[in-house]
């Protein structure tokens, strides 16, 4: 059975072990978004500090209204957690929300064995591999670091594993009772062999996301990944850029304040 200690760096800065193996919190996609905003915000409320310090009378008073308005609202994004709970006493996976230690209440509430544990290709990089657990996506890296991190997953929550690597875009179920190293070798034995003429991976300009990988079988059919299974990594670039979406937006009501305030 795979344990924490085994599984490399990369795969261990997804996983908290704290609870294992009775149970599992992993943070969500709205959790980092929400830490994203968070560390946006410091902009605004720094400079609006500065300003409370350093100026006097009624525009003083101003951003210390600002300061009091924005300092609540970056300690509650910071400290308003939310993760994807596997729970091996109730073979439940539910999402749950916690605030400076409250837990609130469990939400899409599921039998922990319907969680899907896939292993595929890096959306972005064919030469790495991910390993998406339900709504999840973890991207590991090498097809070792991938497939131990599935194995810890399956051995650990007993749950169904599969792969998308071997015979894509079809999904094979894997036996999660065998070896790691009989399977990894198996799974990079087949990767290698299988035929593979063309690959077009086009990017979606209006939103971001990866669209859809082609694939061209020797009988010259084209094999389409759906939609539905492109889901952007939670470490992406893509991702993480966006959370400077906002920026000039905050920048500009920085300024904004200083106008008002220097009136």
């Amino acid at each position: 059975m795979m344990q924490y200690s085994q599984l490399s760096k990369k795969a261990q800065r997804f996983i908290n072990p704290d609870g294992l193996p009775e149970q599992l919190r992993l943070a969500t996609k709205s959790h980092y978004v929400r830490r994203g905003l968070a560390l946006l915000g410091l902009l605004p409320l720094s400079a609006s500090l500065i300003m409370a310090i350093t100026l006097d009378g009624g525009e003083q008073t101003f951003y210390q209204f600002v300061v009091a308005l924005l300092l609540p609202v970056m300690l509650i994004l910071w400290a308003l957690k939310q993760h994807l709970v596997l729970d091996n006493p109730s073979q439940q996976r539910f999402v749950q929300s916690q605030f400076l230690g409250y837990h609130f209440e469990k939400a899409y509430l599921a039998p922990l064995k319907s969680t899907e544990l896939l292993l595929r290709h890096d959306s972005y990089n064919r030469n790495q591999y991910e390993l998406k657990l339900h709504n999840l996506v973890y991207p590991i890296g090498s097809l070792t670091d991938t497939t131990q991190a599935m194995m810890f997953f399956a051995q650990t929550f007993n749950l169904p594993a599969k792969e998308q690597i071997t015979q894509f875009p079809n999904i094979r179920e894997l036996d999660i009772l065998s070896s790691n190293e009989p399977l990894i070798a198996s799974l990079s034995l087949n990767d290698q062999n299988k035929p593979l003429v063309q690959e077009v991976d086009t990017i979606n300009t209006v939103d971001g996301y990866s669209a859809q990988a082609t694939d061209v079988k020797e009988n010259g059919n084209l094999a389409h990944r759906p939609l539905s299974a492109v889901i952007e990594p939670l470490w992406s670039p893509k991702l993480i850029l966006k959370l400077f979406y906002p920026l000039p937006f905050i920048m500009a009501f920085g300024f904004a304040m200083k106008l008002i305030g220097s009136q």
